[in-house]
């Protein structure tokens, strides 16, 4: 499999598994992340996550070094 095809098909997972744990999330807290967690807090924490998953992804299929 090619650098670029490794890279699209990371993408693309890096956004589904992104997608699915933040829908889990937010089904059951919605209402005590929104209540207790100041706007930029809960942006950072979605960062956080965001950035993690690529990560992980990213060394699954071999894209980053």
């Amino acid at each position: 499999m090619s650098q670029k095809t490794r890279q699209k098909l990371a993408a693309i997972v890096t956004t589904v598994v992104f997608g699915f744990i933040l829908y889990k999330l937010l089904e059951r807290t919605l209402v005590l992340i929104w209540v207790n967690t100041p706007w930029w807090g809960a942006l950072l924490m979605l960062l956080v996550l965001f950035l993690l998953i690529d990560y992980l992804i990213g060394r699954v299929f071999g894209v980053r070094d």
